[in-house]
């Protein structure tokens, strides 16, 4: 398992590097060791926000598997501790949702899918007023069922995920609804 620990606008001293490497490997027996896990430490300037210190964790499991949590509150060792139960609760709800699939070659799937993600930080100007796109983000996407597409949208903790359904091989969105339950947006 490989660990990168980055810093923004905060100093990384050699206690904090070491409690972040100390927590992170409480998580480690999930993976292998060709696991890459990031961890980004950051702090806002801004004193209106009370939650300013924040970690963001990634991690690439498998090669192919993304798994990502972010959280924030005054104290940089809290957020810490915080994200890594958090980490921990999915990655067991994870494995045991791996556990409860019948085949082995199902499993394989889910190990095996392939999120490539890249990022393109140019930002376009618009003449309007509104919202500008700031952000670009393109990925190559694996047909995956239903139940995959789920799992995978609860591993990035996002409230959506775009797929490319296997059973019609036509892109899909996958998203919370508010009552708990899931919806399905299909091209018609």
């Amino acid at each position: 398992m490989r660990v990168i620990i980055k810093g923004r606008n905060v100093d990384l001293t050699p206690a904090l590097k070491s409690y972040v490497e100390e927590k992170i490997g409480k998580i480690g027996r999930y993976f292998d060791k060709g696991t890459k896990i990031e961890v980004e430490l950051s702090v806002e300037k801004n004193p209106s926000i009370a939650d300013n210190q924040t970690v963001e964790v990634t991690v690439f499991a498998n090669h192919s598997s993304v798994i990502r949590a972010k959280q924030s509150s005054p104290d940089m060792y809290a957020s810490v501790d915080t994200i890594i139960d958090k980490l921990g609760k999915r990655l067991k709800k994870y494995k045991e949702k791996l556990d409860s699939q019948h085949s082995k070659h199902h499993k394989e799937t889910i190990r095996n899918n392939g999120f490539v993600e890249t990022f393109a930080e140019e930002e376009f100007e618009f003449e309007s007023d509104g919202p500008e796109i700031v952000k670009t983000k393109q990925f190559t996407i694996k047909p995956m069922s239903l139940e995959e597409a789920a799992m995978e949208m609860e591993l990035l903790g996002h409230n959506f995920f775009f797929f490319r359904n296997s059973e019609t091989e036509v892109p899909n969105v996958i998203y919370k609804r508010r009552d708990g339950n899931l919806g399905l947006i299909e091209p018609t």
